[in-house]
């Protein structure tokens, strides 16, 4: 039927024209082979001991556990801006400091960027776990330039 081969970073996918037109039925003068020989570029992402297989032009979805987070973030980052504490906002939450702290964070973020994760297009490995084990700079350019290699 045709043949698939893996290499790193690329699917090369392969079909012979003679056993899909038998399949389909098809009068072999009618069948435009060109589409037949495809490549697809991939990149592999790991998160503890499962490993996903990402087309490059895949996209993510929505990621509803980060758009909640952002939008704490935000509300967290208003309460510090009106004068309560870190230590306040984490004992009215039932969460540690630490927490509150890494993710405030997530309310500096570009607007572009937080658009993105509205609208689920954000780059596929930014996750909320991902932003809990990695702070982002605070200039949107740079934070853009590191979106940019998930």
């Amino acid at each position: 039927m045709g043949r698939i081969d893996i290499m790193p970073g690329q699917i090369e996918l392969r079909l012979d024209p003679s056993a899909l037109q038998e399949l389909l039925g098809n009068d072999p003068e009618h069948l435009d082979t060109t589409p037949l020989d495809r490549s697809f570029p991939f990149q592999l992402r790991k998160r503890g001991i499962e490993t996903k297989i990402i087309l490059n032009d895949a996209q993510s979805g929505k990621d509803n556990t980060l758009i909640r987070n952002i939008e704490k973030a935000h509300t967290w980052f208003q309460r510090i801006k009106a004068g309560v504490t870190v230590s306040e906002i984490a004992t009215s939450e039932g969460t540690s400091k630490r927490h509150v702290q890494h993710l405030v964070g997530l309310a500096l973020h570009a607007p572009d960027i937080v658009r993105d994760v509205l609208d689920g297009t954000q780059p596929i490995g930014f996750t909320s776990e991902w932003c809990l084990r990695h702070d982002l700079p605070s200039d949107w350019s740079a934070q853009r330039q590191r979106l940019a290699t998930l």
